[in-house]
């Protein structure tokens, strides 16, 4: 079956897609469920859902491959979560931060399924690509109160700023 993410498949199998500009947004397809998370934390939830400083597209799903895009504004941070599928992460601007580890650009991580991890955008933002060895996935976010309020706050410094950036990438 072919997705609306791709072109039909040619006589030798190619597939093409197209850039993040033509590609739908993750929201707007079935591709994840919605997000597991303590609703304890749902106030912070929606804050962080709703600051405006991400745009998460869906390039290519086809058989059993997916290559979605993502650009994250400068210093947003993933709550710590963690998906049903193993995920290769390629960083193509800006940086990624694990912790003390910096992922610069032209560089990536590997996140096997089921394994917790969060990460924030560099102070440029970023924009990543995650491979993934299936088409759908889910997310379960096992972030802690504490976290989510410094979370929160980094949103409430920086969510002016993403709207205006997020602009150029939807």
């Amino acid at each position: 079956m072919t997705s609306p993410e791709t072109t039909p498949t040619t006589k030798s199998g190619i597939s093409f897609f197209g850039p993040p500009v033509e590609a739908p947004q993750l929201h707007e397809t079935d591709m994840m469920s919605m997000p597991e998370f303590d609703p304890e934390a749902n106030d912070q939830f929606m804050e962080w859902a709703l600051s405006g400083g991400h745009v998460v597209k869906v390039l290519y799903r086809e058989g059993d491959m997916s290559l979605v895009w993502s650009w994250f504004g400068p210093n947003y941070v993933l709550p710590r979560h963690s998906h049903s599928a193993d995920c290769l992460y390629f960083v193509v601007s800006g940086e990624a931060r694990l912790g003390n580890r910096v992922v610069p650009a032209g560089a990536g991580f590997f996140v096997p399924a089921g394994a917790p991890y969060a990460y924030a955008a560099g102070p440029e933002g970023i924009q990543i690509l995650e491979f993934r060895g299936a088409t759908s996935f889910d997310m379960k976010i096992t972030e802690g109160l504490p976290r989510w309020d410094k979370i929160v706050e980094t949103v409430r410094d920086n969510s002016e700023t993403w709207r205006e950036q997020a602009s150029t990438h939807v």
